[in-house]
């Protein structure tokens, strides 16, 4: 049965979510190291990334035993930062053995529609998928930012992620528009590089629903540590 937080989908909470992200070995033996009352103060879902973790299923079940925070499954496209296969099946046949440990799958919006299977299969579970979108050079248009979201829904998709690069104070003010809004799906929005730290905050105060952060070492540039980004965030 497919993990959830106090009972309900992480996407169904009411306040901002930190994301504690474990993309290698080092950092999962990290996190399966921890007691729960370690865990608790550090973040309310962890990402596995799945495309750079390198490791069978049964490895990172067993890393994995005992664990009750909500799992979040990536295994991201190559043009979007990630290091695995840019051939959809073969990303789905990373996820797919551990989807009965999941509460939500996160795949490229640009992969939709070619891993509509998964999102059959993950919903078959009562696992909810978010499509995401990354930029790392800059924010685009707000009409492409808007087009993003507004295809999500017919895609059966159940929530949205957008992390762009933030260049100026006109990119910031856009995503904190677009964030405050009133959106059909839950949004999840971030910046990268030097505004990136302020803009988890700002963007989580406006609805931004899960926020990422780093356990052990940054692995995208904007970061918080996890723990410090739920500490901020409680304080919001």
């Amino acid at each position: 049965m497919a993990q959830l937080v106090s009972t309900k989908n992480p996407l169904s909470s009411t306040h901002p979510l930190t994301v504690g992200v474990i993309p290698d070995a080092k950092t999962l033996n990290l996190w399966s190291a921890m007691g729960p009352k370690e865990r608790e103060p550090v973040c309310d879902v962890i990402e596995l990334r799945l495309d750079t973790l390198n490791l069978n299923p049964d490895t990172i079940r067993r890393a994995l035993a005992g664990n009750m925070t909500p799992i979040l499954l990536t295994a991201r496209h190559p043009a979007e930062g990630g290091q695995g296969s840019a051939d959809s099946a073969g990303r789905m046949a990373l996820i797919e053995p551990l989807l009965d440990l999941a509460a939500i799958v996160d795949i490229e919006l640009r992969s939709a529609m070619e891993m509509k299977p998964l999102i059959d299969k993950a919903h078959a579970l009562s696992v909810q998928v978010i499509g995401s979108f990354h930029d790392f050079q800059a924010t685009p248009a707000d009409e492409i930012l808007r087009g993003a979201i507004s295809f999500a829904q017919p895609a059966g998709l159940d929530g949205v992620k957008l992390a762009t690069f933030i260049n100026t104070t006109a990119d910031l003010t856009r995503l904190i528009t677009l964030t405050s809004e009133p959106q059909r799906l839950r949004l999840s929005c971030m910046g990268m590089g030097p505004w990136g730290r302020v803009s988890r905050l700002v963007l989580a105060k406006c609805g931004s629903l899960l926020n990422y952060g780093y356990i052990g070492e940054s692995n995208a540039p904007g970061q918080w540590p996890a723990a410090r980004l739920k500490e901020m965030l409680a304080e919001l």
